[in-house]
This record gives C-alpha cells, sequence and structure tokens, in this order.
C-alpha cells in the first residue's frame, strides 16, 4: 500500500525539543481548506492509497473531521499524526465517524517529566488520555517514540507503560522509533553508536512485554547494528526502496545484499557525525529477515491465511485453512517461515477468516506467531466451534499454557486439537533450537497441562542439525509423559523466501533417516502413534523410512504448493508423485535429488 502525507498546518501546541516542522503561524493561504483538499486530491491521483494528515498539530483545525471525511470519500485510508492532547471522547468519535482508521500517537517518554521535551505542562497525561479515546472510539493506534537526547534515558520504559494500559489488542498496532538527524537543538542529535543501545534495549523490553516494534524510515540502517543483534523484525525493506534524495549508499554498500532495498545513510548524519561502523549485510539468512515482498499490508495479506490439505479417516480429504490469528511470537526458530514482526490482522479480520472458512467447510487451525499471546484466543475457539463442523486445532509453543486457567478455558470453549512445538528433549537443545532460552521449562508445564485435559495432543518435531541427535530421546520423553499423544515429525524445510540455506540448519536426509528409522521403531514397539511424513512440512514419500500400506495420502492439486516445491527426474516414474510434494527448492539447491527413490510397486 502506497501512503502519502499532507501537511495541515504547521502550529502546533506543544514544542518539542527536536522537532523541526513546528512554526509559531501558518501561512493562512496553505491552510485554507480548499488548499488542503487540493493537496488531498493530489494524493489521490498519484496514485497513492492511504492519506496521513499531519503538521504541527492537525488537532488544532476545527475542521479535522471534515478533511477526513473527504479524504475517505475518495477511498484513501485515512491517519492522522497527533500528539494526541486535543483528543477527548467527543472528538475521538468525531474523526472515527469522518472515517479516520489510524493514529500515530506521538509518545517519547514514560511520565509528566516528557513535558519538559515538548514544553507542554499536563501534556503526558493529556496525551494518554486522548491515545485511549481514540482506541475506545475504534481507530487503531501506533505510538511513535522518538529517540533524542532527552528521551533516550526514559524509553527502554516505555514498552511496559503501554504493556500495564492493557491496549485492544484488535486496535493497537504497536511502537514505531524514528531517530532524528536534524533538530533545531544540535545537542538532542546521537551518533548511531549512541542509539543502536537504545534500540537494543528497546526491543529487548518490547519482545518481553508483547509489543510489536518497527523503526521508521528515518531510522539507521541495518549495517550499523552488531552482527548477532535480534532487530531484523524492526525493519521491513522493500526491492527497489532504495532511491531517496536526502540518503546515499558509501562504499560499503556495493558488497551489501540488501543495497538495492535499503536507502543507505543520512546526508545529514553524515555530514554531522562522519560515516558510521558498517557491517554490510553478507548472509542470505540476514536478507530474507530484512525484507518484505512488496509492503507489510500485503506481506499481512500473504500470510494470513494458509491453506492446507490432508487426508481424515473419518471425513476424508480435508481442506484446511491455518489462520494466524497474530504475527508475534515468544520464541524465534531460525526455522520459521512466519514474519512475526507484522502487527496484527485486527479482530474483525480474524472473525472474517473463522466464518469464511466454516463457510466452505474448510477445517479451521488457529495459529501465529504465537496464538496465546492474543487475549481473545478463547472466543476465537468459541466461534470456531459454533459455525464448524470439522475438529478446531490450536497450533502453539504451549509456553502460556502452562497457565492452567487458560487450557481450562480453552477445553470449556470445546478445542478439539493441541499442535504443540517440541522441538527437543533437554532445555540446552530445545532453547538453541528456538532461540528463547528458559521456554523449555514452560513448555514441558504446558504439555502436561494440556494432556491432563481430553484435548487431542499433537507434538511437533521439526528435525534440523541442532536437534537430530535426540530423536530416538524424543519418543522416550513422550512415551513416558504423554503417552496419548500423537508424534508428528516434520523436517526443516529451507523455504525461498524465509529460512535460511544454511548446512548448519538443514541436514541432509542421509544423515537423518537412520535415527528417524530408530525412532519410529521405537514408537512402534512402545504403542505411540507416530507420522506427519507425508505433510508439506515432511519428507520426499519414498525417503520415509517405514512402509506407506494402509496410509491414506490426499492428492496434491497443481499449484497448491505454490511453487515452493520441484519434482526431480526420479519423480517422472513414481507412483506416488501425484500424492508427494517432492523436493523443497531450497533442499535441491543445498543438497541436489540424488537421493530420491522412485516407488515402483507400491498402489495407494
Amino acid at each position: 500500500m502506497r501512503s502519502d502525507r499532507v501537511f495541515t498546518n504547521y502550529r502546533c501546541n506543544q514544542n518539542c525539543t527536536y522537532c523541526t516542522l513546528r512554526r509559531a503561524s501558518d501561512d493562512l493561504a496553505s491552510i485554507q481548506a480548499d488548499a488542503v483538499r487540493a493537496r488531498i486530491l493530489a494524493v489521490k491521483a498519484s496514485g497513492a492509497s492511504e492519506l496521513v494528515l499531519s503538521g504541527g498539530e492537525p488537532t488544532l483545525r476545527a475542521d479535522l473531521p471534515a478533511l477526513v471525511a473527504h479524504a475517505a470519500s475518495l477511498g484513501l485510508e485515512v491517519a492522522l499524526e497527533t500528539n494526541g492532547t486535543r483528543i477527548g471522547a467527543d472528538a475521538a468519535r468525531a474523526l472515527a465517524a469522518a472515517g479516520l482508521s489510524r493514529a500515530i500517537v506521538n509518545l517519547a517518554g514514560v511520565d509528566e517529566t516528557l513535558d519538559v521535551v515538548t514544553r507542554d505542562p499536563g501534556g503526558f497525561a493529556r496525551t494518554r488520555s486522548g491515545l485511549l479515546a481514540l482506541l475506545d472510539a475504534g481507530v487503531a493506534v501506533e505510538v511513535s517514540a522518538v529517540i533524542v537526547r532527552s528521551t533516550r534515558d526514559q524509553l527502554p520504559a516505555l514498552p511496559a507503560l503501554l504493556a500495564s494500559w492493557s491496549l485492544r489488542a484488535d486496535r493497537w498496532k504497536g511502537l514505531v522509533v524514528s531517530v532524528p538527524v536534524e533538530s533545531p537543538e544540535r545537542g538532542e542529535l546521537l551518533s548511531y553508536e549512541e542509539v543502536v543501545p537504545v534500540v537494543l534495549a528497546l526491543e529487548t523490553s518490547a519482545r518481553h512485554h508483547g509489543i510489536p516494534i518497527r523503526l521508521g524510515n528515518d531510522a539507521p540502517p541495518p549495517c550499523v547494528f552488531p552482527p548477532r543483534a535480534k532487530v531484523q523484525h524492526l525493519f521491513a525493506l522493500t526491492r527497489g526502496g532504495s532511491a531517496r534524495d536526502d540518503r546515499k549508499h558509501l562504499l560499503p554498500c556495493a558488497g551489501c545484499l540488501v543495497a538495492e532495498s535499503c536507502s543507505g545513510l543520512s546526508v545529514a548524519y553524515l555530514e554531522r557525525h562522519g560515516v558510521p561502523e558498517m557491517r554490510p549485510v553478507a548472509e542470505e539468512r540476514v536478507r530474507r529477515r530484512l525484507s518484505i515482498i512488496s509492503t507489510v499490508e500485503e506481506q499481512m495479506v500473504r500470510e494470513f491465511v494458509t491453506p492446507n490439505r490432508m487426508m481424515s479417516p473419518v471425513h476424508g480429504v480435508i481442506e484446511e485453512d491455518i489462520i494466524r490469528v497474530q504475527f508475534r511470537c515468544n520464541q524465534a526458530c531460525t526455522f520459521c517461515f512466519v514474519s512475526t514482526h507484522l502487527p496484527p490482522m485486527g479482530d474483525d479480520a480474524v472473525r472474517a477468516a473463522i466464518l469464511s472458512s466454516a463457510a466452505r467447510n474448510r477445517k479451521i487451525t488457529l495459529s501465529g506467531g504465537e496464538p496465546t499471546l492474543h487475549p481473545k484466543l478463547v472466543e476465537y475457539v468459541q466461534l470456531a466451534k459454533q459455525h464448524s463442523k470439522l475438529p478446531v486445532q490450536l497450533q502453539t509453543n504451549a509456553i502460556r499454557l502452562d497457565d492452567a486457567r487458560l487450557v481450562d478455558a480453552l477445553a470449556d470453549a470445546k478445542l478439539d486439537e493441541a499442535f504443540v512445538s517440541l522441538h527437543g528433549t533437554t532445555a540446552e537443545v530445545s532453547d538453541a533450537v528456538t532461540e528463547a532460552p528458559g521456554t523449555f521449562a514452560r513448555t514441558i508445564v504446558g504439555i502436561d497441562e494440556l494432556h491432563r485435559t481430553s484435548i487431542e495432543l499433537m507434538l511437533n518435531f521439526v528435525i534440523c542439525q541442532t536437534n537430530l541427535h535426540q530423536l530416538r530421546d524424543y519418543i522416550a520423553l513422550i512415551a513416558e509423559r504423554w503417552p496419548r499423544a500423537y508424534v508428528n515429525i516434520s523436517f526443516v524445510a529451507p523455504s525461498s523466501d524465509v529460512v535460511p540455506r544454511d548446512v548448519k540448519l538443514v541436514p541432509r536426509y542421509a544423515d537423518a533417516l537412520p535415527l528417524l528409522a530408530e525412532a519410529i521403531a521405537d514408537a512402534t514397539r512402545l504403542g505411540l502413534r507416530i507420522g506427519g511424513f507425508e505433510s508439506m512440512c515432511g519428507i520426499p514419500l519414498c525417503l520415509v523410512p517405514t512402509s506407506l500400506e494402509g496410509v491414506d495420502i490426499a492428492e496434491v492439486p497443481d499449484g497448491f504448493d505454490r511453487g515452493e516445491f520441484v519434482k526431480a527426474e526420479a519423480c517422472a516414474s513414481c507412483r506416488m508423485e501425484g500424492r508427494c510434494y517432492g523436493l523443497r527448492r531450497g533442499y535441491e539447491a543445498m543438497h541436489g535429488s540424488s537421493e530420491l527413490r522412485p516407488f515402483r510397486t507400491y498402489e495407494s
């Protein structure tokens, strides 16, 4: 979605130490309603689909709702940049009724000491009130925080403050962080060396408190952050987005994998601070996690509902919709293909997706990110159960299901199945795979809680280089602790857009299959159900180290894999060709296709 900005006026009731836009007075001709409407029409004619009304402070205009209504009548999505101090309940409702869909509220502190920065006594309290009024009126809200010298000490505590306000998940869009490179007070400007620790502290705090966070367009480029810093999800670099007059590329950019998407460094910053230490992106894994296909909104739509199909002994072929109730996650598995930095689609969209899936008689699976982080998860289960005739499934890492009350609520909502990710038998291995230290212990308790209910329990183990040696231990753990669970085996998928093609992550089938065969034999001996090999996340059927006799496997329609898989020459003579996805493109690029052994006698 292309967005453009119209400045309604430049006067502001605050006087932030870092602001370069505020004026003591406006040019009267430029702020006349007809002049502003003309600028709005020009935005529409340019092909933009979103209009951001900005200032100064736009709420100083009495006709702001009329301007919003005018833009909305043209078919534009309308957003508002504001400090929120002049927005009460009535004003918020008027803006919402006029068609305002999103507000970006400037808030760069956690208490009234921010009033010194804004030079507006009582401003912090009024901003909080205005922000909550907008949410109550149905307007989506994103907080804009600016890192300058006078705000940097407060900002790491901002996610905790926002979390304490219990903001509505369906309207709360998170936190966007900006870093000015120009200011009327030069002492406010920070070098990237000073900014980076603040961004890292903010990201850690936001992740801990479940607050979505991203960097604005004026933020430092990825190359100035430490190599191991987890900041990729803060960026949304789009192919072709490198051309900006106020920024430029330097010599190190020539070898950077995101050069065509990254706009480089600010000219104003370079003039003031010089060239910072740069570490060009050289890893394919990092490039993928920094990039999106086009816009954040289009990426959200692309990943929101994922189709799947399976064979059920009771229902036959089942078409499934995996609905991501949110994208955020409290783990960070390297092999995850979900863009966990994306904001949620919103309550209305999730409910509409559930109802649509039910109406089309598709199995409903609620997933994420991590769906248990969504406060309305139980309501979504209830809605799915009210309208679907098929079992309703939850995909989860079960960390938050260590709370017996939440598990009981899901059971009371008649949840049918829980598909739980557990990728190791020890904290050392599991936490290394999930890159979330301390979560293994909570997942174990969460599975215990699920096991005591009647919810069908499926435990998913994604084979990767880090954990494949624990396959047999995994079977032993399940047999001892959760004997009624179904064991689902997946194989790390080097997806073409996201998951890195790294031999340290993706083993050869030949290295994993002997261990898998032993695990299958153990499961059979211990009376455990085991499978999942035939799914899109499994392995080529000809490599499954157990008999498929009697296993019903659904056909794979042409195009169902979205071009993610390839068929090798050996597949042409295989009797299972129409029921097997084949090889992931990424796997073939890494390891080739010589391992395939086509079925020549098996009849399904």
